[in-house]
């Protein structure tokens, strides 16, 4: 096994830490919302880097002392008694208590990690400690009659619960804070010197489901904390949870939808989309202060390591005086944000443009590209477009900083720069183009070809390979697209199928194409192209005999529709994995990503009751109606084992995730769109606009299993149709 061994000078003595050199890379450490980043170059790390990236872990503070444990990070130091926990730096000793504890009630670790700690004080050999035991969590029964606690690491925050069991009283709960000013501010959280963020409450019932119990804050009379929880079974246990890590609505008065989400390598989540809102709330310097006209996109920037009240840093319109429909996202390391989609507004904001007018006639949009600096200034923006209808769909980056799109064509004059097929074949196209941001003007186009048959194709994933060449998908509903190479599948199947095709722009050739699909309409909605060379599509199919393989979790057409995980190898001709995802009702999947563990993480929507939800959903019953949904798929196991996590996400009316991220300390994030309240149910904050108005809605979460390194694909965000809008003319 891999290790690095990390030296840290503490308190006149050294802490040597062995840890797997593939642990995570990247750690929040905000101790009950204190926060202590620490961020990492993307160059091997160092030794005091490990120690202070390492995930969360616990261990016995000295072996006379059993009933202390402390945790280590870099600036920062915690103790743990049963009674209570403490924050030390060189500043100050920050203490949360709870008051009439059980003095009888002992701490111990659990979930023994495979890391270890060597601590050496001065030259006494007698006081060097070897190879400590490091835990994943710390638990105190019977911290009062009835109640335990557990403190753990969750998403790179200090968190714990208090589980109320059967017949218990939660009144006896009384938490201490030290610090002057303590007060319960409007979101719920009580701060002091630190904060202790608004709790979340929930019973399991019967079927597996989370129910979730009204629970808030409770100053007593001497000046302690407790719990005021609603109407709950008292014959069940009863769980008091620390929130979800985000949890925010972004939306006016009319509608809002966020489409897009990606993270930077400093944690800072970022969510795109639409907006027809005039009074959006805006924060930071805004790069656009108020609205084009019409549909315009926008951005906004989370950091998860503040407090929920201040995590959104930053907001801004992007547009002109007609409508802008947004396509895809990628977020780039340092925090460039690159988008493309469509626009009908000749007005719309460019930088450096390859293209400077738009060409589209009678109000016919064109597509655009462009780049926001880490200091969201305007550094590249073009028009793409020819005379009729013309959509950026999919936007990555390659190595050397060119920006590719793909999207779909009606034009029969788009700009191309020769190739393979050099005009409008059918009704739409699929194209491809690549900008040089650094170049001048004109000469900032670098590539573009158009790519399609004889009736109608969607292009929706496209993926840079380390060698240059780009991967594409979507969907075709031409039996003549273009089909080459060594393809998993030659022949059009029915009534639309989903297609991949591999292009050397540097050659102007098409190296692969391939249908995928069943007799009924099939499409890609999201492309990954793995550190192997595989090829991971996700979509959605109405096909019965949709190809799967044996070793997938759903072998079998639920109905209707249907989401699809899919796993090509394309050198090999071979489907590596292939699996259904849905019941009885309309489900699809709009959104992948993948991490270096293999682990993928999909989001869409979903009308089916009874699907695999896991023990740790934040949701785990269906809603009744159209719910969002996040998924946690393992393709490496064979069926059911392959669930690492699915979980709900509902209320009345209409909820879809059209975006899926997750973090280097393994949370989860869905960015989309609610007529409803969804996240009060899990501990976010009340939707204030009216039910019915859609607005915007990004929520971040621990999803369990296990933490997941570094992504390797483009973080990406899309704006896919949804299934149940297919045009009847296909």
């Amino acid at each position: 096994m891999l290790r690095h061994i990390s030296v840290n000078l503490f308190r006149g003595g050294y802490v040597v830490s062995v840890i797997r050199l593939d642990m995570q890379l990247k750690i929040y450490v905000p101790f009950f919302g204190l926060a202590a980043c620490a961020c990492l170059a993307a160059a091997e790390p160092s030794p005091m880097q490990i120690l202070a990236s390492a995930p969360l872990r616990f261990e016995p503070a000295s072996e006379s002392d059993p009933g202390t444990f402390v945790a280590r990070d870099a600036r920062f130091h915690f103790e743990f008694t049963p009674h209570q926990a403490i924050l030390r730096n060189r500043e100050k000793d920050v203490r949360l208590s709870f008051d009439g504890a059980n003095p009888a009630a002992q701490i111990q670790g659990a979930e023994l990690l495979r890391s270890t700690t060597n601590l050496y004080f001065g030259n006494d050999f007698s006081k060097w400690r070897r190879a400590v035991p490091n835990f994943g969590r710390l638990q105190v029964q019977e911290l009062y009659r009835g109640i335990d606690l557990a403190y753990y690491g969750n998403g790179g925050e200090l968190e714990y619960d208090l589980t109320v069991n059967p017949g218990a009283d939660p009144r006896s709960i009384r938490l201490r804070l030290d610090g002057r000013n303590v007060y319960v501010n409007r979101h719920g959280d009580v701060v002091a010197e630190l904060i202790q963020k608004r709790p979340f409450a929930y019973q399991i019932d019967k079927d597996g489901s989370r129910r979730s119990v009204r629970t808030s804050y409770r100053k007593n009379a001497d000046g302690s904390y407790g719990f005021q929880l609603g109407i709950y079974d008292r014959s069940r246990a009863l769980v008091i949870d620390p929130t979800v890590t985000v949890a925010h609505y972004f939306g006016g008065s009319y509608q809002d939808i966020a489409y897009g989400i990606g993270h930077d390598a400093k944690g800072r989540i970022y969510i795109a989309g639409t907006t027809e809102s005039k009074d959006l709330p805006l924060d930071g310097s805004s790069l656009q202060t108020a609205e084009g006209g019409g549909l315009d996109l926008f951005l906004a920037v989370i950091n998860p390591a503040l407090s929920p009240s201040s995590q959104v840093i930053y907001v801004t319109y992007i547009g002109g005086t007609q409508d802008e429909t947004f396509g895809a996202m990628a977020v780039g390391p340092a925090g460039d944000v690159y988008m493309t989609g469509s626009t009908a507004s000749s007005n719309f904001p460019l930088a450096n443009a390859a293209q400077s007018k738009i060409a589209g006639t009678t109000g016919a949009a064109d597509a655009f590209a462009l780049q926001l600096s880490p200091n969201q200034t305007m550094y590249y923006s073009t028009f793409f477009g020819g005379g009729l209808l013309d959509k950026g769909t999919a936007i990555t980056v390659g190595s050397n900083g060119r920006i590719w799109i793909a999207g779909n064509t009606q034009s029969t004059d788009l700009p191309h720069t020769g190739g393979f097929q050099t005009s409008l074949i059918g009704t739409q196209n699929m194209f491809i183009a690549a900008f040089d941001p650094t170049a001048s003007g004109s000469a900032t186009e670098h590539y573009s070809i158009y790519i399609g048959g004889t009736n109608w194709d969607e292009a929706y994933g496209i993926v840079v390979a380390s060698d240059g060449t780009v991967w594409l998908a979507g969907g075709t509903y031409s039996h003549d697209i273009w089909i080459t190479g060594n393809s998993y599948q030659g022949t059009y199947s029915g009534d639309g199928d989903a297609y991949v095709a591999h292009v050397d722009p540097g050659a102007n050739k098409l190296l692969y194409a391939s249908f995928l699909g069943g007799s009924g309409i099939d499409e890609a909605t999201s492309l990954v192209l793995d550190p192997s060379g595989r090829i991971i599509l996700s979509g959605f199919t109405l096909s019965s005999d949709f190809p799967v393989t044996s070793t997938a979790f759903q072998t079998k057409y639920g109905g209707d529709t249907d989401a699809f995980v899919s796993v090509l190898d394309t050198s090999a001709k071979q489907l590596v994995y292939s699996t259904y995802f849905g019941g009885p009702e309309p489900d699809a999947a709009l959104d992948l990503k993948e991490d270096s563990s293999g682990v993928l993480y999909l989001s869409g929507y979903t009308q089916s009751s009874g699907l695999p939800s896991t023990s740790d959903a934040l949701q785990a019953a269906y809603d009744g109606s159209v719910d969002a949904f996040g998924l946690k798929l393992d393709p490496s196991k064979a069926g059911a084992a392959g669930i690492d996590y699915f979980t709900y996400l509902g209320s009345d009316g209409l909820q879809v995730a059209y975006g899926v991220d997750f973090d280097s300390s393994g949370n989860m994030y869905l960015a989309g769109y609610s007529s409803s309240n969804i996240l009060s149910r899990i501990g976010g904050p009340q939707r204030t606009t009216s039910t019915g108005n859609v607005d915007a809605f990004v929520v971040g979460f621990s999803p369990g299993s296990s933490a997941p390194a570094t992504t390797t694909s483009s973080t990406t965000g899309h704006h896919r149709r949804l299934p149940w809008r297919v045009s009847p003319r296909r």
